[in-house]
């Protein structure tokens, strides 16, 4: 596994090369991680049961990137005889080393790429002109490419990448269950969340998550609702402050955690999971809700659209039309059974679709071709 960042950073990126090379372990399969070394790392470590060697990767910007593609291709060149399968988490620089490598020693290389259309690593990468030329580089080097999301895999072929094929994240249906009533009376209890249901968001409160907006939906949806329903928004980010502000002018009861770094608790003291992005890959944490039997309602958009049923496992909006975000609130609060039947079918499809050994399969399908 080779990755720009690892643990004790927590992205979804981050999580996903953990949680894979955790499932791959398990099926007997050797794994290793390459990451950058963070200031006060140490250079190696074994985390959960898999070895991590932190690279060398001084300075920012430009230079870090150049420093850790070089430190990377070095250590896939002395080491070869070791792996048979390099699988790279994002199509950052270390991507390009890999890719070199594998056109080199005929080694097998496998780049994962994520984040929603528009705003990911391809398309980030594409208004520069470094970016431009990684990735007309990873073109010509030809490595296997794939897209957690078809959405993604048309991106893709738009920059002359792929053909790719589509493996979703997948996710621990052992460890994002739902609760029983009484586990959920005391988890509930844990965080003071009262009778009303609970909407949860879990992840990173930044613009493209829309989170304000949401708010001000919220409030309106939840107007002289009683119990009155709780908007629970855990993590961090730039947005912090603007959805305090449009919570409190709302009338919205927000209750603002950090980043919860055992969250499966969380999401069974629940009721729904609520993701109203602009753009998405396929979150994690809309994966992680889903196999905890949450109700969704989210934006119509990327990898979302294609793990939601509109109706069946949760209900969908334009996040351009603030009427249908309210609406989707209101309908869940209204109709008695909804968020339970709804949490019912999102576990099951997390079940047939996302369970992350399955995803492991397919993985090892991809490293082993012949």
């Amino acid at each position: 596994m080779l990755t720009a960042s690892f643990h004790p950073h927590l992205g979804g990126a981050e999580r996903q090369a953990l949680a894979l090379s955790k499932a791959l372990a398990r099926k007997g399969v050797p794994v290793r991680v390459l990451t950058r070394r963070l200031p006060g790392t140490p250079a190696r470590a074994v985390v959960e049961g898999i070895p991590v060697r932190r690279l060398p990767a001084p300075g920012s910007g430009l230079l870090n990137s150049a420093v850790f593609l070089l430190s990377s291709l070095a250590w896939l060149v002395l080491h070869a005889p070791e792996f048979d399968a390099v699988h790279v988490h994002l199509a950052g620089s270390p991507a390009l080393a890999a890719a070199l490598v594998g056109r080199l020693t005929g080694k097998a290389v496998v780049i994962k790429v994520g984040g929603g259309r528009g705003i990911g690593e391809v398309a980030v990468s594409a208004r520069s002109w470094p970016g431009r030329l990684k990735l007309a580089l990873l073109a010509l080097l030809e490595p296997r490419f794939v897209a957690v999301t078809e959405d993604l895999a048309l991106e893709l072929a738009e920059h002359s990448l792929g053909p790719a094929q589509v493996v979703p994240n997948g996710v621990d249906i052992e460890a994002f269950h739902p609760a029983s009533p009484t586990e959920r009376a005391e988890l509930r209890a844990r965080w003071g969340l009262g009778e009303g249901p609970a909407f949860l968001y879990m992840g990173r409160i930044s613009v493209e998550k829309r989170l304000p907006a949401f708010a001000a939906a919220f409030g309106r949806a939840t107007a002289g609702v009683s119990p009155r329903p709780r908007l629970v928004a855990a993590g961090s980010g730039p947005e912090e402050a603007a959805l305090r502000e449009a919570a409190r002018a709302a009338g919205v009861d927000l209750l603002l955690l950090p980043t919860q770094e055992d969250p499966p608790p969380l999401y069974r003291a629940c009721d729904a999971f609520v993701l109203p992005s602009v753009s998405e890959g396929l979150s994690n944490a809309l994966l992680e809700a889903m196999a905890s039997g949450l109700a969704v309602v989210a934006s119509r958009v990327g990898g979302t659209a294609e793990a939601v049923e509109d109706g069946v496992s949760g209900l969908l909006f334009d996040p351009a039309d603030a009427a249908a975000e309210e609406g989707a609130v209101r309908r869940l609060l209204a109709e008695p059974g909804l968020a339970a039947r709804l949490g019912s079918a999102a576990r099951e499809r997390a079940l047939s679709r996302y369970a992350l050994d399955a995803v492991a399969e397919r993985y090892l399908k991809l490293y082993n071709p012949g």
